[in-house]
């Protein structure tokens, strides 16, 4: 049976006439359409497999705290081996509550941390997220943290997906 055979065998279509208006109705025969779904899902997963790949996160940390409350900078550096550029959209790590993306502004008058919706990274570059530039704040810390400690964080990127990465908490 040819793709094409198997596909519409998969869609009832029939044409239905309403008043002065045809238009087409179709179902999905729910046996047939599975192995569709599974097909267009392992494609996905694979391309989001390769996307990691070419995105890397090394050195990722915070600075030790002593109380649960306050905020704190994620520090990383991100690794972007592929030919077009990517975007940090999210951080979620269960030792805060939120977490915002930030550049700091050397306008007029003292540097400032300004909120920004994402952190953009370029193609075939290395990206150092740092106090003084573009870095992550954890808001609203849960817990202490103690010099030594590790914790785990996932980070969102536009094309690479999902990375979880483990955070090390310094001196």
């Amino acid at each position: 049976m040819s793709f094409e055979r198997g596909l519409h065998s998969a869609i009832a279509c029939k044409t239905v006439k309403r008043r002065t208006i045809e238009f087409k109705a179709c179902k999905f025969k729910a046996w047939s359409a599975l192995p569709l779904f599974c097909l267009i899902g392992t494609f996905g997963m694979m391309h989001n497999a390769v996307a990691n790949e070419s995105l890397q996160i090394v050195d990722a940390r915070v600075p030790a705290v002593d109380k649960a409350g306050g905020d704190l900078p994620l520090t990383m550096t991100i690794k972007n081996e592929a030919d077009s550029a990517d975007a940090l959209l999210r951080v979620r790590c269960p030792v805060a509550n939120f977490s915002e993306r930030h550049i700091v502004d050397r306008g007029e008058g003292a540097p400032a941390m300004r909120s920004i919706s994402n952190i953009p990274v370029p193609a075939k570059a290395t990206l150092e997220l740092k106090r003084d530039g573009y870095h992550v704040m954890l808001l609203q810390l849960r817990q202490a943290l103690a010099p030594g400690e590790s914790f785990k964080c996932a980070i969102v990127f536009q094309k690479a997906g999902t990375i979880e990465t483990e955070v090390q908490v310094q001196k």
